[in-house]
């Protein structure tokens, strides 16, 4: 009887590329996720399809279905893949590993990447290179720091999603969450605060960091309590929202002080499981400063599965038999996109910001010719599920359910 693996978030990127490493290696795959036929679950590679409550729209309804379904189901590995789901599977953790294997981080060690304000804390303790943030604890505390940071300077939330009342809310980084002045960042906090009150009485209030320019590098890990078992690096290229978001464009990449702070990063968090450090390499001093550390699979892992590392299978067998064999070496210039609807997007936005219309076209076009995160003649039915989410994305944002950067109004 071959190994049963439960995987959730069947829509996104990363779950379609655990399907695909995990079926190909006769792994029965049952795919999981809150609407029906998304993206993952129209693989070949898929057994069963599950459909389950939105943990975006209730927190207690999922972890109930969740608890209901491996009560009953001997599954040999939960795999979350998105924020939403691996936040609220860390959380009750403990629980589930009475029923099977439970791929995530324990809550007190997944909540330093979570908060990004814990991060920085860790930055700030391990000497990590880190953009100057500040951390209000009272909006009250607002105009002092105005005077004190660089401009332009970001307003970053503290979690890009959190629960209120059982519902989750997302907090991108947009234009809004820019500033170029004492003014401007007051009025613009403001009314990020006045639009999300209850990020008061969490203790959320958004943290102020300096803006650091430069190009952005990724440092992906598989490890086993701190111990590297396997690394990646990959190099930004396009990325929307084009203010900061996921990539839609990106090459593997080495580079050597990355490399050697992004290991430090993780293994001084002792961390167990997949991680991904994302660094911005200054050009003013040159250094690589840590800008977050996604504590989950992360969008742009199939450039890594592309590239020599299947850190699928590797956290595959990790969590399974307790340890993996090491993966050290990738191949290097490998380029890899998210055309549906990630580098569309991308190509909208850059042309509307005023970009160079004829230099952006020449670089859409040339992309073309790149692997592709979901597009697979070997595995084509997924790319239907893509254009599904697309269209019923599209439709939110024309009824004016979310903006066109995801977010929900």
């Amino acid at each position: 009887m071959s190994p049963r693996v439960l995987i959730l978030d069947a829509s996104e990127r990363s779950a379609l590329a655990f399907i695909r490493s995990l079926g190909r290696k006769g792994i029965e795959i049952i795919a999981g996720d809150s609407s029906k036929l998304t993206t993952g679950q129209l693989s070949r590679y898929v057994k069963k399809r599950l459909l389950y409550p939105s943990p975006e729209e209730s927190w207690s309804k999922f972890i109930k279905f969740i608890i209901k379904i491996l009560s009953k189901g001997n599954y040999d590995l939960l795999i979350p893949i998105s924020e939403f789901t691996i936040t609220i599977i860390s959380y009750h953790k403990e629980e589930l590993e009475d029923y099977t294997i439970v791929a995530a981080p324990d809550y007190n060690l997944y909540i330093k990447t979570y908060d990004k304000a814990k991060t920085i804390q860790h930055a700030r303790k391990h000497e990590i290179p880190h953009p100057k943030t500040f951390i209000p604890q009272d909006p009250s505390e607002l105009k002092e720091i105005a005077k004190e940071i660089t401009y332009p300077a970001v307003i970053k939330p503290r979690r890009k999603t959190y629960w209120h009342n059982d519902k989750a809310k997302v907090l991108k980084v947009t234009q809004r969450n820019y500033a170029n002045s004492p003014e401007d960042l007051v009025r613009k906090y403001s009314k990020i605060l006045q639009e999300n009150k209850e990020l008061i009485n969490l203790n959320l209030l958004p943290m102020i960091q300096e803006y650091i320019p430069g190009s952005t590098y990724g440092y992906e890990a598989l490890l086993n309590y701190g111990q590297i078992k396997a690394y990646f690096m990959h190099k930004r290229l396009a990325e929307y929202p084009t203010t900061g978001g996921a990539s839609t464009l990106r090459e593997s990449t080495y580079h050597p002080t990355i490399a050697k702070i992004g290991a430090y990063t993780l293994q001084t968090l002792k961390w167990h499981g997949l991680a991904m450090a994302e660094f911005k390499l200054d050009p003013r001093d040159r250094t690589p400063k840590l800008i977050e550390i996604n504590g989950r699979p992360w969008g742009s892992l199939p450039l890594a599965i592309t590239a020599g590392v299947d850190f699928p299978y590797l956290l595959y067998k990790m969590f399974i038999y307790g340890d993996v064999e090491e993966v050290y070496s990738y191949k290097v210039g490998v380029k890899q996109k998210w055309l549906i609807p990630g580098h569309i997007l991308w190509f909208y936005a850059s042309i509307k910001d005023g970009r160079n219309t004829m230099n952006i076209l020449k670089e859409f076009i040339k992309s073309l010719a790149y692997p592709d995160d979901i597009i697979d003649l070997k595995d084509p039915l997924p790319a239907l599920g893509a254009l599904k989410v697309t269209l019923q994305l599209l439709w939110d944002v024309v009824k004016g359910y979310r903006k066109i950067t995801g977010e929900m109004r």
